[in-house]
C-alpha cells in the first residue's frame, strides 16, 4: 500500500507548483487516489474478515429441518465489531 507522501510525489511537479491553482489541481487529485486506494483496501479487507453469527435465538445445535418440511428458517447476521476492525486505521499513512 502506498503512503500518503508516495502518491504525492507521484501527482506533484515540484516546477508546476509554481502557480498556486495548478499545485492545488494535483495535490486534489493525490489526495482523491489516495482515500481511493484505502476505501478499496478496507472493502477487500472486510469481505474476507467478516464474521457471521447466528441470531440470539438460535445455535447451530438446536436448527433443525423437520422430516415433513421443505424450508426452514435461520436468523444470520453479520458481526458488525469484525467489519468496523478489519481495516485499522494504522494502514493510513
Amino acid at each position: 500500500m502506498k503512503t500518503a507522501e508516495e502518491v504525492m510525489q507521484e501527482h506533484l511537479d515540484p516546477h508546476d507548483c509554481l502557480r498556486v491553482s495548478k499545485c492545488y489541481d494535483m495535490t486534489l487529485d493525490a489526495m482523491i487516489e489516495f482515500a481511493k486506494m484505502h476505501v478499496e483496501a478496507a472493502l477487500k479487507e472486510a469481505s474476507e474478515k467478516a464474521k457471521v453469527q447466528m441470531g440470539e435465538n438460535y445455535s447451530a445445535s438446536n436448527i433443525e429441518l423437520h422430516p415433513n418440511s421443505l424450508v426452514y428458517r435461520v436468523t444470520i447476521k453479520c458481526n458488525k465489531d469484525s467489519i468496523l476492525t478489519s481495516y485499522p486505521t494504522e494502514n493510513i499513512k
